[in-house]
């Protein structure tokens, strides 16, 4: 009998069961909304362009270990900027971070960055670490001059990705494959 009541909930019933829910899906989109979350970066973010550390490819791991062997002894202090930049990006960044930046903290951060680049840029011989410290440059501007996360999310990627090559950072699951 009171199975019966149960399943007979009546017009009443069925319309605040169906009240409720849509109040709840319009205020979880407005919260997003408002303020600029993304709800996929709450449950890991796009991963779609990372490599997993367990599937790396031998060749992956060896183009790696080469970088290590060359451009991190011959720039030990662009390393350790390497390294501090990177901690800064997990601080900021890491676990779901992203969806709510301080901009005048990344603006601080990406000043930093040029005034670094600047001074470090003309000593790096190494091409492909050349190339990647200009592509920094061009994210760093985009940080002060746009509030686009994207810009930010790339950074934090590419330090990830040269703290591996260029200091045995090795508290990583995934290469990013942004340098």
């Amino acid at each position: 009998m009171a199975n019966r009541k149960f399943l007979k909930m009546g017009r009443f019933g069925w319309t605040l069961i169906s009240t409720v829910t849509v109040v709840l899906v319009a205020s979880a989109l407005f919260f997003f909304n408002l303020f600029d979350l993304n709800p996929l970066a709450l449950f890991g973010g796009d991963d779609s362009n990372a490599t997993e550390a367990d599937d790396m490819s031998e060749e992956t791991a060896q183009q790696v270990e080469e970088v290590r062997e060359t451009v991190g002894e011959e720039n030990q202090d662009l390393g350790q900027f390497v390294s501090d930049t990177h901690d800064f990006y997990n601080e900021t960044t890491g676990y779901g971070g992203i969806s709510s930046l301080d901009w005048d903290r990344q603006r601080e951060e990406a000043n930093l960055i040029l005034n670094t680049l600047e001074d470090k840029l003309p000593e790096v011989e190494d091409n492909v670490l050349q190339a990647d410290l200009e592509r920094i440059r061009e994210l760093a501007n985009g940080v002060i001059n746009e509030k686009e996360s994207g810009h930010v999310r790339t950074l934090h990627r590419m330090f990830h990705d040269l703290d591996i090559a260029m200091n045995d950072y090795n508290t990583y699951d995934k290469i990013w494959n942004a340098t």
